[in-house]
């Protein structure tokens, strides 16, 4: 008479195996960004260059740039999701890398760019995005879940940028010009 475990039951080793390779792998997609930012940092830093994060409305530097790396790693979580359906996610690849190079130097060239140029540029890396996430979406349904946070983050500062530039450029400028600043005493 054979006994047959809880543990023979519940978890194959074929299987646990394979869902480690799983989770290896989506591991290594999520860390990829975050490697590629650190490579662009520490280049950036040796040629005295400094990142500059979207941080409206008076939140600190320090949380845009902890918001900008959780966009990378959730970016390579639905890359990652996306490689592991197969043929049709590997295609998608080409877009990821895309958008993971645009959200990684974005940040290093934003101050040396006017509002117009800095509002188009992230313009761009939302339609990047946009284009990514549908692909994702085709094919993995929660990775295009995740890719929610990146498109409202960047289109909220695509927008915000626009409409400042709006504000203070032609004809709109006119209307802002005319409230000259008071004499400093």
């Amino acid at each position: 008479m054979a006994t047959i475990t809880a543990h023979h039951e519940t978890l194959p080793q074929t299987q646990s195996k394979f869902a480690f390779g799983e989770y290896a792998r989506l591991a290594l997609f999520s860390a990829m960004p975050l490697a590629a930012f650190g490579g662009a940092n520490f280049v950036a830093e040796a040629m005295g260059a400094q990142p500059l994060f979207f941080s409206p409305g008076g939140l600190p530097g320090w949380l845009g740039a902890a918001l900008h790396l959780t966009l990378l790693f959730t970016i390579g979580l639905s890359l990652g999701l996306a490689y592991a359906t197969g043929r049709r996610g590997r295609k998608i690849m080409p877009w990821g890398i895309a958008l993971v190079i645009g959200m990684v130097a974005f940040p290093f060239f934003a101050g040396w760019l006017d509002a117009f140029a800095l509002a188009l540029v992230m313009t761009f890396v939302l339609l990047i995005g946009f284009a990514t996430s549908l692909r994702i979406a085709r094919v993995s349904r929660l990775g295009g879940w995740l890719m929610l946070p990146t498109l409202f983050w960047v289109g909220f500062g695509a927008v915000l940028g626009l409409a400042v530039a709006a504000a203070w450029s032609p004809p709109f400028a006119l209307i802002t010009a005319q409230n000259t600043a008071p004499a400093s005493v």
